[in-house]
């Protein structure tokens, strides 16, 4: 659950075929201060903890399917690496170029049907990181760079607040749910958020964040509700960190834009936040930056890990569990697994991290490197693969 907690893993384990507590309204259990026993909830709200009981759920069935092997769980934390990599970071930014750069981590130019027929070649660029003879971290055992820090500051995606649907109601049109009722995201912070999300429910929740487009990564969109947060530790008593500010900087000719960054920074660039030069840059900028500085992280992330390349064999994973990482392809694919018919009746989209009444993507049969109005991504896929070999 993400931390090296010793009594903490204590409280959540059930020291059963290696399963994790979850309570009996598929949500995580509470501890007697009206916290979620999970791992660091600081900064935790309903729409994360629904999403870590998810995944709870998720390894447990793993632990069921495999319950022949002790002492295997690696499966999940591969899952949620997929997913992440393939699905969501594709969703979020929308550029063919990123879609073609993350799937080819995992199955190379030469595509997935290839790979799952006939295996690694041995050659990255043709077949993928994943399952590569060995791992590679480029002489650098474990770090966060500075730039994964900088991208990841997306507070902006936060609304303000949470547009409830009713579930018992028949979907409408592209299978939206009928509003019910707005809460406030200050509602769903911290222990307010555990106790509402009691109330909510998971299905719930989770419907009404698909249908809810989040908010645009761009300047002067912090969030207002985190403009105006008091930080607070977990049992409410205040705290002394501060909330990031959420302004940027000196690339435009905007001159009241410089001169608020400046103030607001004080005049150091080094102080400034990568996240909002968005829509200062020109777009073409602004792709290339978050592009080439995703792929070149997430690339990274799965070249330096023995898990996805010299130990991505069934010796490891065992049989199932190799089949369960290939076959778990997308968001989806986890919620149809533990809430059997969610997507067939309320998401219209091709992907969970899409708004979900969304059209599909219509099916194209011809590769993605191969299309001609895309040539170009091909170019620059090998040229942010190259790159990052190189950095």
């Amino acid at each position: 659950m993400g931390r090296n907690d010793k009594e903490l893993l204590q409280k959540v384990r059930t020291f059963k075929d290696g399963k994790l507590k979850i309570s009996g309204d598929g949500l995580l259990l509470v501890n007697e201060d009206g916290i979620a026993i999970s791992g660091d909830v600081r900064n935790s709200w309903a729409g994360l903890l629904a999403l870590q009981s998810l995944f709870v759920k998720e390894h447990n069935a793993i632990c069921d399917a495999l319950k022949e092997y002790p002492s295997l769980e690696d499966e999940e934390s591969a899952v949620i690496a997929k997913i992440q990599t393939i699905d969501w970071t594709v969703q979020l930014l929308k550029t063919d170029t990123l879609l073609a750069g993350l799937c080819s981590n995992w199955y190379g130019l030469l595509g997935k049907k290839f790979k799952d027929t006939f295996g690694h070649v041995g050659i990255t660029l043709l077949s993928g990181i994943v399952g590569a003879k060995k791992p590679n971290d480029h002489g650098v055992p474990y770090s966060l760079t500075e730039e994964f820090v900088s991208v990841y500051r997306m507070h902006p995606l936060l609304p303000d607040s949470l547009l409830l649907r009713n579930i018992h109601g028949a979907p409408g049109p592209n299978k939206s749910p009928p509003l019910a009722k707005e809460i406030d995201m200050a509602e769903l912070v911290g222990k307010k958020g555990v106790e509402n999300l009691s109330k909510i429910g998971f299905t719930r929740q989770m419907l009404s964040m698909g249908h809810q487009p989040c908010g645009a990564l761009e300047l002067w969109n912090y969030p207002m509700w985190l403009r105006d947060l008091i930080p607070e530790n977990v049992d409410g008593t205040g705290r002394s960190d501060r909330v990031d500010l959420a302004t940027l900087e000196n690339l435009t000719d905007d001159n009241e834009v410089v001169e608020t960054l400046r103030q607001v920074y004080n005049d150091d660039v080094e102080e400034l936040d990568l996240m909002h030069i968005d829509r200062i840059i020109l777009i073409s900028r602004l792709l290339h930056l978050r592009t080439n500085g995703e792929f070149c992280i997430l690339s990274r992330r799965l070249e330096a890990d023995r898990f996805f390349t010299s130990d991505f064999n069934e010796e490891v994973y065992t049989k199932k569990g190799l089949e369960w990482v290939n076959t778990t392809e997308s968001l989806k694919d986890v919620l149809d697994r533990h809430y059997l018919g969610m997507s067939d009746k309320w998401i219209n989209s091709t992907s969970a991290f899409t708004v979900w009444d969304a059209p599909p993507e219509p099916h194209n049969p011809i590769p993605l490197y191969l299309r001609v109005p895309h040539y170009w991504n091909k170019i620059h896929l090998v040229y942010i693969y190259l790159m990052a070999k190189s950095r």
